[in-house]
């Protein structure tokens, strides 16, 4: 099936529906099922004996309540392979490999041509991994042919090449590279081959080549396969591997790197920070060369830069760059400098000495001494938050606390990221202890009105005015753009108006504004967010309806009806 000449809109509603499953399942034997369709094919002949000797195979043929996407070998594609190859595969006594084989021609779920274009790779039935460049052509080392065909329980694409199960783990697959010769050596030094090479669980390995380990000191890299130095080479190995996968591309069930609010740490048990620098995608400040490299157990990012745990605590970066010469002096004045030297975890808003020059604080900074030393603490105070808040990856809006409990709003649009309206400059540097963010202006301390007076009236307010301002966007086509104005709109609500809800409605806005990586069908997203807005607005009218009966209650000799 040629795709090319279809309206995009008319694809969407039609695999809307295909996803869906329709209004009404098929008669199991008359249905147009995946394994039907491949019997019917005479291109397919080979396939077809694979399918009808597998498990997985007949399930195809029979089930219409699955929906499967299969990757079909064409029967020039089988006659690529030796003969006597395909004939041990198909002999009864290698059954398990021939269901591993077929297994890794089928993804457990259904995707639309149109929504191959956004993966890097898929996770197959076989739980293995597998690269796909859709806009390319290609998957794995096959390419496809240009034909689709849609069936009642999936979608049978067709290609010119048998896949291969990738049954390299993330240490062979380094080994046989050839770029990490130095990285494998330390894995293998520092005893930890066994997290590399553990099937029983997913990885993401960030691997410096030898290139990047040449970037070290040769003395230091020799230094590391030292006996008295093996706790150092475990930290530095343990840091560039998480557990789960977090590919920089898509991969349909698992989110990816720099998504909201999900920030991986590694096998050491720091922080993985992950950043967009112009336009180049880094990882601890180590530039990712090559990604979504897939293994058995997970995927390998190639990056140019070893990237060691942080060994230094807040107050000892700060004092490391002159930038923040002005804050030092005033922490250590005002007594701040102990908590953030401490093994306690911070986030720091560091504004830069240019900041302290603007009145009022440039006379305060002149004379820290006495009462002014009181004031700075007060300003101080607004720029330290108990525990790690990510800001480059944050949620688009966030109330944290300051370690005197006021109120400060991390906000993130697009690129730009402000704290309580002031620009961040620089994001995440990460010490042992907390992350600093680099500001170019002072927080004000101002002293706010108590958060309980907000009435129900103002929480239906905020949501009547979210709705009609995404209206517009959605009128308009942008979905995505609603999508996202009604995700930070749906944080800052629950922020301030969270008590006026009940758990299963509260539940329902988290749920419908969570950043799950949507990539398509962002129409449906959108809607799904206002649904969610307007239950929200429905129980709010409710509750204030309720509280308007009870004061009326109070008074008989009111009128009961028409207000």
């Amino acid at each position: 099936m040629k795709l090319a000449n279809i309206p995009r809109l008319f694809l969407y509603s039609a695999c809307t529906v295909f996803l869906l499953g329709g209004a009404h399942a098929a008669d199991p034997a008359e249905a147009k099922t995946i394994g039907r369709v491949i019997r019917e094919r005479p291109d397919l002949s080979n396939f077809l004996q694979l399918l009808e000797k597998t498990e997985a195979g007949s399930q195809l043929s029979e089930r219409t309540s699955i929906r499967r996407t299969v990757f079909a070998p064409t029967d020039a594609a089988f006659a690529k392979i030796p003969e006597e190859s395909l004939k041990t595969l198909l002999d009864p006594r290698n059954d398990d490999r021939l269901e591993e084989v077929f297994g890794f021609h089928v993804l457990n779920r259904t995707v639309p041509a149109f929504g191959l274009e956004f993966y890097a790779a898929l996770q197959m039935a076989t739980g293995q991994f597998l690269s796909i460049d859709f806009k390319g052509g290609t998957i794995g080392e096959a390419r496809f042919t240009g034909e689709s065909i849609e069936c009642s329980n999936g979608v049978i694409f067709l290609v010119d090449q048998v896949l291969k199960p990738n049954t390299d783990d993330l240490f062979q697959r380094l080994q046989k590279d050839g770029r990490f010769t130095i990285f494998t050596k330390a894995i293998t030094a520092s005893r930890q081959g066994k997290l590399f090479q553990n099937m029983h669980g997913l990885y993401t390995t960030f691997a410096p080549t030898d290139e990047a380990f040449k970037k070290l000191p040769p003395e230091f890299v020799e230094s590391l396969f030292l006996p008295e130095n093996d706790e150092r080479l475990e930290d530095i190995i343990k840091h560039h591997i998480i557990d789960d996968v977090r590919a920089f591309g898509n991969i349909p069930g698992y989110f990816s790197l720099g998504v909201s609010d999900v920030t991986p740490s590694s096998a050491f048990g720091q922080q993985i920070n992950f950043k967009m620098t112009a336009n180049v995608p880094t990882v601890d400040g180590a530039k990712i060369l090559e990604a979504d490299i897939p293994c058995a157990n997970g995927v390998i990012h190639v990056i140019d830069s070893v990237i060691p745990p942080v060994e230094s605590s807040l107050l000892e970066l700060l004092r490391k760059d002159e930038r923040f010469s002005t804050l030092v002096s005033l922490l250590e004045t005002t007594g701040l400098s102990l908590p953030v030297a401490s093994s306690s975890l911070f986030t720091l808003y560091a504004p830069v000495n240019e900041a302290w020059t603007k009145e009022p604080y440039a006379s305060l900074v002149a004379n820290p001494s006495g009462d002014t030393r009181e004031a700075l603490y007060g300003i101080l105070a607004r720029h330290v938050i108990t525990g790690k808040h990510v800001s480059e990856n944050c949620r688009p809006y966030n109330k944290l606390r300051t370690i005197h409990g006021a109120p400060i709003y991390l906000t993130r649009t697009g690129t730009t990221r402000k704290i309580s309206g002031i620009s961040i400059t620089e994001t995440d540097t990460e010490a042992f202890n907390g992350l600093i963010n680099a500001i170019g202006a002072v927080i004000e301390d101002p002293m706010e009105l108590p958060e309980g007076d907000i009435s129900t009236v103002d929480a239906i307010e905020f949501v009547q005015d979210t709705l009609t301002k995404a209206a517009p966007l959605y009128d308009g086509g942008n979905y995505e753009a609603c999508w996202r104005y009604y995700t930070a709109r749906g944080y800052e609500f629950l922020s301030k108006y969270a008590q006026f809800l009940d758990s299963n409605i509260r539940t329902s806005l988290e749920k419908a504004i969570l950043d799950d990586q949507p990539l398509f069908q962002l129409a449906s997203d959108a809607w799904a967010s206002r649904n969610a807005f307007r239950a929200v607005l429905r129980a709010l009218e409710q509750r204030e309806d309720r509280i308007q009966d009870s004061y009326l209650m109070q008074e008989p000799t009111k009128a009961r009806f028409g207000r």
